[in-house]
């Protein structure tokens, strides 16, 4: 081999060791997600056995241990009886037992969702000012509306809030981004589940989604972009003084983060 060596390869990337995921934690990872982002909503019976293991073209078994898995983090119930079946839990529900204090011992790993955020979305909302139709103005003024309704539930509210982000990502007209904000939404969702809810925090909120309205309307996309990064900065400094107050000791979110309500 021409007099050479053995050659010791030093490659410049670090792989990942290969993972065996069983395909129950797949199921169980995409219908996660759906209740985490409220797109199956509380009390909404979901699908059979029989009809899961259709859709997802896996067997009964593997459906079984995902809602077994889903069961045990309190996001399903079964019940029994004439009109029984799997059902889905308001997220709101069960959060302050399920949430805090994984929250708070996973903090670090949430500071750099907030930090992603405040990249990633506002960039999402000044391409929807340019891209986003008609059609999807008027959906967003929908959720909008529907949101200021005394009516409005906690859990509600909180799925309408998702509509509402994920609509503006959506308008944005680019699937890495919607992407993305999904994944973001899924992380600070539990979270946000645990922030308290009554009329001054929904009219502040109002507020802000309709000031985001206002802009996209207008075709504003500086602006789009900035009201979108005030007020998820709002929303991180919110959540940090929320998980740590009977602490006393706050961490800092977002430097340029101003402490205010969600």
């Amino acid at each position: 081999m021409n007099g050479c060596g053995a050659v010791s390869l030093n490659l410049p990337v670090q792989f990942e060791k290969v993972s065996s995921k069983k395909i129950s934690d797949f199921i169980f990872g995409q219908l996660e997600e759906a209740i985490i982002l409220k797109e199956l909503k509380s009390d909404e019976q979901i699908p059979s056995e029989r009809d899961l293991a259709v859709i997802f073209g896996a067997s009964r078994l593997a459906v079984r241990e995902a809602l077994a898995q889903l069961e045990e983090l309190g996001l399903v119930e079964k019940r029994v009886g004439a009109k029984g079946g799997t059902f889905i839990l308001p997220l709101t529900l069960n959060s302050h037992r399920r949430n805090r204090e994984e929250l708070i011992r996973n903090w670090d790993a949430l500071m750099e969702v907030f930090e992603y955020r405040t990249i990633v979305e506002p960039q999402a909302a000044h391409l929807a000012a340019r891209k986003i139709t008609d059609e999807e103005l008027h959906r967003l003024r929908e959720y909008i509306e529907a949101s200021t309704d005394p009516a409005c539930t906690r859990e509600t509210f909180r799925a309408l809030d998702v509509q509402i982000h994920l609509s503006v990502a959506k308008a944005s007209g680019n699937a890495y981004l919607y992407r993305s904000i999904r994944q973001i939404r899924t992380k600070i969702n539990p979270a946000l589940d645990l922030m308290p809810y009554n009329e001054t925090i929904r009219s502040h909120n109002n507020e802000e989604h309709q000031a985001l309205y206002q802009a996209l309307s207008r075709r504003d996309a500086e602006a789009s972009r900035d009201i979108m990064c005030r007020h998820i900065s709002q929303s991180a400094e919110a959540i940090s003084s929320r998980m740590f107050e009977e602490q006393g000791d706050i961490p800092s979110t977002l430097d340029s983060a101003p402490t205010s309500r969600l």
